[in-house]
């Protein structure tokens, strides 16, 4: 369903947050975290990307952040966005 496909990628972004700050990972993985976050789509992304691609050939089926979501007070997770600076995990 497109309102899935939108919430597992915004979870995905999520995820690599959660592992970026989480001390006890291995290093090498919290380091590979923030370098894949970097490339990631931001939820900024996402919406832009389902803004752009909705009545196009090249639609992927995916629902806007603001429908795939729940409310943000409701939200258990804190989604990736432009504004989402992540240190460089051993630099702190």
């Amino acid at each position: 369903m497109p309102d899935e496909r939108t919430r597992a990628l915004l979870w995905a972004g999520s995820l690599l947050i959660d592992i970026a700050q989480d001390q006890s990972l291995p290093l090498s993985l919290r380091r590979r975290a923030v370098t894949i976050a970097r490339h990631f789509p931001t939820i900024e992304d996402v919406a832009w990307i389902v803004g752009s691609l909705r009545d196009s050939v090249l639609s992927i089926g995916m629902a806007s952040p603001e429908n795939a979501l729940p409310e943000e007070a409701d939200r258990d997770f804190t989604p990736l966005r432009h504004s989402t600076r992540l240190r460089w995990p051993g630099d702190d």
